[in-house]
């Protein structure tokens, strides 16, 4: 298993270093991360219709309840990256020189969201996706994470990614994650594979690939193997709901979030996501089936404005910064299976990617789940 080695910041917020981290290859024309990152830098700030107060260098409106700035942040950060080793000087200085029409950028936002995470959850949100990948200061993320409950949770488990974010936290931390915290997230396993966003069992409760896919992701963090029956389940499952043109859907729409969390799920397992052998092999009965990789899926979502996502997104940046995060596959996800050799026999050439369509996936439902 490949972990990534925190960055050692010792002199304040501007600390920067090179992490032993090998960035995968991405197959996707660059052109679309290169337009992606320019529609955010463009991009008017706003989340739900609101407009923030102008000079805020971010694209929410309130530190308290920011949902698109991280996700932005660290898609612009993979987007710098220029070597084989994550670069957290490369990625600062991106985000530095990304400036409103006012020359803010986003750090002092960002300072604010920060200070605001007061509960594990948050803290380890903000520590997975923008403190350790820009190589900012995590001693108090660190300490408000501290230890998971008895059961293996963390203290504000309010929603099932506060345990999720906090396993990858504590592996970015001490490279490892609490066993008990490991079993609590396999316990949460529906019957299905999947799991529900606030750990619901229940065959009543909807399943949701965002979840699931940060879920697989913490697994692995957790030492679990890619051979275990939790991943493969799960990843079964991943498989079955994957439409035709190679997305995944929310709300029955094809979705850029969905599909970039199901393929970090994917890639976190060892398994390539744009070669059908990661379906023919979780899924069996799939081979022979059409397939469409990962990149090419992410790609067919681009509009002419350089955003990526679905139709009746909830927020275009938003997706768009999820959707650059899936194509890139860099900081994210932050352990890695081995790799997986192709074992099942290819049938026949990827087909070409189609138009998005809504394709009705049974039993998926799932709403935004705000989590700092």
């Amino acid at each position: 298993m490949l972990h990534v080695r925190r960055a050692v910041a010792c002199c304040g917020a501007l600390t920067v270093a090179l992490l032993s981290f090998s960035v995968s290859a991405r197959a996707a024309a660059p052109a679309v991360v290169s337009d992606a990152i320019a529609y955010l830098s463009s991009s008017p700030p706003q989340i739900g219709g609101t407009t923030p107060a102008t000079g805020s260098g971010a694209w929410d409106d309130a530190p308290d309840f920011q949902f698109v700035t991280t996700e932005a942040v660290l898609a612009i950060a993979e987007a710098a990256q220029t070597g084989s080793s994550w670069s957290t000087g490369e990625a600062l200085a991106a985000v530095e020189h990304t400036e409103n029409p006012q020359g803010q950028n986003p750090l002092a936002f960002l300072d604010l969201v920060s200070a605001g995470s007061t509960t594990p959850g948050r803290a380890a949100k903000f520590l997975v996706l923008v403190a350790e990948p820009l190589g900012l200061d995590t001693s108090t993320l660190a300490a408000t994470i501290g230890d998971p409950a008895p059961d293996g949770s963390f203290a504000d488990d309010q929603f099932f990614t506060d345990t999720l974010f906090a396993a990858l936290a504590r592996d970015l931390l001490d490279g490892s994650v609490p066993a008990a915290t490991v079993a609590y997230i396999e316990s949460k396993q529906q019957a299905a594979g999947s799991w529900a966003y606030n750990a619901d069992t229940t065959p009543a409760t909807d399943p949701d690939i965002d979840t699931t896919g940060l879920a697989v992701q913490a697994l692995i963090a957790g030492g679990v193997p890619q051979s275990d029956p939790a991943v493969q389940h799960a990843l079964a499952w991943l498989a079955a709901q994957q439409n035709a043109d190679g997305t995944w859907s929310f709300f029955g729409d094809p979705s850029a979030e969905s599909t970039s969390r199901a393929v970090l799920a994917i890639t976190a397992a060892g398994y390539d996501p744009n070669s059908r052998c990661w379906r023919d092999t979780v899924l069996p009965s799939a081979t022979g089936q059409p397939f469409v990789g990962a990149d090419a899926a992410l790609e067919s979502l681009a509009h002419p404005d350089g955003s990526i996502s679905g139709p009746n997104v909830f927020s275009a940046a938003y997706a768009t910064g999820q959707a650059v995060q899936g194509i890139e596959r860099s900081w994210l996800p932050v352990a890695r299976a081995a790799d997986e050799a192709c074992v099942v026999a290819s049938a026949g050439p990827p087909v070409a990617p189609t138009p998005p369509v809504a394709t009705p996936v049974p039993a998926v439902l799932a709403v935004p789940r705000f989590t700092g």
